[in-house]
């Protein structure tokens, strides 16, 4: 099941919780090495972003 596709609900709601459980739990990356570069550097972008709103770190080009 670990298959990279979109499932419909149709199909969710005829599988079994265990299944649903196991197709979910396959999806679930735990090892940053396992996410793609492009991923990555747009999540660690927004964080940045985030960050610098809030106040939490300098914003780059202040110092930061």
């Amino acid at each position: 099941m670990a298959e990279d596709r979109t499932w419909t609900a149709a199909e969710l709601e005829q599988m079994t919780p265990d299944e649903r459980h196991r197709l979910v739990s396959q999806g679930v990356v735990t090892d940053v090495a396992d996410v793609s570069p492009e991923f990555l550097a747009r999540a660690r972008a927004k964080g940045r972003i985030l960050l610098e709103e809030r106040g939490i770190v300098a914003r780059q080009g202040d110092g930061g």
